[in-house]
């Protein structure tokens, strides 16, 4: 917030989004009092049919006020309105969305239609006129979006089906447009059916990183069905095991990487032991994280994690005595240990008989 000596307000700017230089450029402008709130707002007392500064305005304010706050959604709604009274068509000017151009008319009816989903009414039909009209518009994404947000939770089944059969048709690839559907047939308690293939198709297009609440839906959808165990098969405990071995792989591979690069090495410790939390029985966790102490030179903290107790508890297991040993061989280090683990592998070899 930017204040004059007097109190009055110059311009805002409501959150912050990275880069800095970007975010910088934007209170450099309001510094120079140019489109700030008090110089949009002066030159629309002088000229109120001014669609650019008319247009300005309206997004000034819709930044800065709830559209829950009655008066401050009002003052939203009568600049919009003005944009479309000056200019229905669409013709006198655009505006950028997600690095695209549109109308400043489109960006109005879009904001209009927003603003009625975000009311009391719950009013969706100034969405759905808008998903007619701009068929082709870069915002066409997100207005599906709002209107999902809302089928989710109101709408008469009937409503919601017709709604998210067309949403999930345009966009098939993504994730959270099923999801969305998933969760209204999750509440309706019906069409099932249809709920579990669009959680298998999910899981079939995040098959490389699943996400666990989408895999959750899917278990809902199994109970809700009947059939527990594969809600269990599906969202068990072997799903969340492999994601915390998962996890923990991703940990050290960050840890190994920044500390190889002699940077964020602070985090490189922190996300190693993370990782050997998680995983504390996995010896890959292990010897990664005490590498990762080792190339940082603190053998102790090494040793604390992968040292003789780590033998002890292994001492019937070759493959893991084995890669032991050659680890601190290869750090020449902790060599006792080492060679102490290689005559435990010895012992616990198979013997066969040469003819």
């Amino acid at each position: 917030m930017m204040l004059a000596s007097d109190g009055s307000e110059i311009d805002w700017h409501v959150g912050y989004g990275p880069p800095p230089e970007k975010f910088q450029e934007k209170i450099d402008k309001s510094l120079k009092g140019i489109d700030t709130f008090k110089s949009l707002s002066e030159r629309y007392a002088k000229d109120p049919k001014n669609i650019e500064v008319v247009f300005k305005l309206a997004q000034k304010v819709d930044d800065r006020h709830s559209p829950y706050d009655p008066q401050g959604r009002e003052k939203i709604l009568q600049l919009y309105n003005e944009v479309l009274a000056l200019d229905p068509e669409g013709k006198l000017g655009t505006t950028d969305y997600d690095e695209k151009k549109v109308t400043f008319t489109e960006y109005a009816e879009f904001s209009i239609g927003t603003l009625a989903y975000r009311s009391d009414k719950r009013d969706p039909e100034p969405l759905k006129a808008f998903l007619k009209k701009y068929p082709q518009s870069p915002m066409l994404r997100d207005a599906y979006m709002y209107l999902a947000l809302y089928y989710m939770n109101f709408g008469s089944k009937e409503e919601s089906t017709k709604f998210f059969e067309d949403y999930v048709s345009k966009y098939p690839e993504e994730p959270y447009a099923l999801s969305y559907y998933i969760q209204r047939i999750i509440r309706d308690k019906d069409n099932l059916d249809r709920g579990i293939e669009l959680a298998k198709k999910i899981n079939e297009i995040m098959k490389y990183n699943t996400a666990p609440r989408y895999t959750k839906n899917l278990a809902e959808l199994y109970i809700l069905k009947g059939e527990p165990e594969k809600a269990d098969e599906a969202y068990g405990k072997d799903f969340m095991e492999g994601k915390i071995n998962s996890v923990s792989f991703d940990l050290v591979d960050y840890a190994n990487f920044w500390v190889n690069q002699n940077k964020n090495t602070e985090s490189a410790i922190n996300m190693a032991e993370n990782a050997v939390k998680l995983n504390p029985d996995s010896s890959y966790i292990l010897q990664q994280a005490a590498g990762i102490y080792c190339k940082l030179n603190k053998p102790e903290k090494a040793l604390e994690i992968y040292g003789p107790e780590f033998i002890k508890k292994h001492l019937e297991e070759s493959n893991y005595l084995g890669s032991y040993a050659r680890f601190w061989t290869n750090q020449g280090k902790n060599l006792e240990s080492a060679l102490e683990a290689v005559s435990y592998t010895h012992l616990t070899l198979p013997t066969k008989r040469i003819v």
